[in-house]
């Protein structure tokens, strides 16, 4: 962060607080607590936390889907559909 938090003055990074507002500047603990917090929300581990501690579990692994599937790639998408049909003719093939 090269700007104060509460006003957008720059700051320099031996600063402990801004010298437009007097804002204290975030300590390294609150940087990996939400750090921790991030990982936790865009992680496999943070994201089956979500859905087992959700009331609605079905709700839950709709919402991780739809999710997961509008951070795909156009060329993502492609993969997964071709991944699905050579599984499906494998399948067919064998029954």
């Amino acid at each position: 962060m090269n700007n104060c938090p509460s006003c957008g003055h720059e700051r320099s990074k031996t600063e402990t607080r801004c010298p437009a507002c007097g804002a204290f500047y975030p300590t390294i603990a609150e940087l990996l607590a939400e750090e921790e917090a991030y990982e936790a929300a865009h992680s496999w581990r943070g994201r089956w936390q979500k859905i087992w501690g959700a009331t609605d579990r079905k709700q839950a692994v709709l919402e991780e889907c739809k999710q997961f599937w509008t951070g795909l790639s156009l060329t993502g998408k492609f993969s997964l559909f071709v991944i699905f049909v050579f599984v499906f003719a494998l399948i067919v093939t064998v029954l």
